[in-house]
């Protein structure tokens, strides 16, 4: 039987990390995560708010040369939907859209939302209203989507956390 041998000074230079340090690493690097997912909508939230505005800014300078009399920031938004969501299927179609796009990341509830909620120019009066939103049919689209199994759940629904749900995508065929 051979013995085992260790280089000279190796147990003094390796150090055991404290589980306590470890605990606050794993914290880091989800709120790291959570950082860089934010960071992407804030982008899309962005782009999306500069198109808008241009479109806006597009209308006024018509407005006035048509009849300069007119102030069209006295113009009221609207903010009423034609169909809440468009076509028949436009809420499960885009929800899938936004689970995918992420694969082979998950998302979670909450960023699904924000991403329809901007593909879909949804409004909410208030936050009450949003979370019904969130609780009835957003959730509803991603049970279904996941019954037809085209998106995974990651989370147990049994136990409840009050955290939001976690999703993905289906791999593509072809692809394990």
């Amino acid at each position: 039987m051979r013995k085992r041998t260790t280089c000279p000074g190796s147990l003094t230079k390796m150090r055991k990390t404290p589980s306590y340090l470890k605990g606050l690493a794993e914290t880091r690097a989800r709120a790291a995560a959570e950082v860089q997912r934010y960071s992407a909508l804030a982008a899309e939230v962005q782009l999306r708010l500069a198109e808008a505005q241009a479109a806006l800014d597009s209308c006024d300078r018509l407005i006035v040369r048509f009849d300069p009399r007119l102030d069209p920031t006295t113009i009221e938004p609207i903010f009423a939907h034609k169909g809440r969501y468009g076509k028949h299927g436009a809420l499960s179609n885009t929800v899938l859209a936004v689970v995918q796009e992420a694969y082979p990341r998950e998302i979670n509830t909450t960023e699904v939302a924000v991403h329809v909620q901007l593909r879909l120019a949804i409004d909410f009066e208030t936050p009450v209203e949003r979370g019904l939103w969130v609780d009835s049919s957003l959730r509803n689209a991603l049970k279904q989507l996941y019954r037809r199994k085209l998106i995974e759940r990651l989370h147990d629904p049994a136990v409840k956390t009050g955290a939001p749900g976690i999703w993905r995508g289906v791999a593509p065929s072809g692809i394990a």
